[in-house]
């Protein structure tokens, strides 16, 4: 018996047609997948994103405290220095440190360091011996999370000192 060259080809075009629809729904369902791989990681970074906002919304209303904790300690005084409560204040200080490492807070201290107008703020310019434009003294630290910066260290700056230029000109 033969077969019908008719049907071959009706069979034959509906196998083509087939692969064809087969071939869009394929292409159709990895355009989703990949849509939906996408979505999954935009929302993992704005989540993360979220997070961050949320740890700088806290530690800007946390630094007044933590720079008054920081000056009180630092200016502990003598008759106190052996003094277990005292040292226990002290240990405190070293845990909220640890804790806002783990957080992933920087803190910001750049003494001798160059001065970076994206991380600190210049409060005064001052002759010193340093060389222009490096910091002198830390007023208050600055914070980061991440690459962001909460609040910028504010510093004093070095403006080079008017001796040593006079110096440089007469050698």
């Amino acid at each position: 018996m033969k077969q019908n060259p008719k049907i071959k080809r009706n069979t034959s075009g509906k196998n083509v047609e087939s692969e064809q629809k087969i071939g869009e729904l394929t292409e159709a369902l990895q355009r989703l997948q990949a849509e939906f791989e996408n979505y999954k990681k935009r929302q993992l970074q704005e989540s993360a994103e979220a997070m961050n906002r949320a740890k700088e919304m806290v530690l800007s209303e946390l630094l007044p405290a933590l720079d008054n904790f920081d000056l009180a300690s630092s200016h502990l005084p003598a008759e106190l220095e052996g003094n277990s409560w005292a040292q226990g204040m002290q240990y405190v200080g070293q845990q909220l440190t640890q804790k806002l490492d783990e957080l992933g807070v920087k803190k910001i201290v750049p003494n001798n360091e160059q001065f970076d107008h994206n991380l600190h703020e210049a409060i005064e310019h001052v002759a010193s011996d340093k060389p222009e434009g490096i910091i002198t003294d830390v007023i208050t630290p600055g914070y980061q999370i991440g690459d962001r910066v909460v609040r910028p260290a504010r510093v004093k700056v070095s403006g080079g000192s008017n001796n040593s230029k006079a110096s440089n000109k007469g050698e």
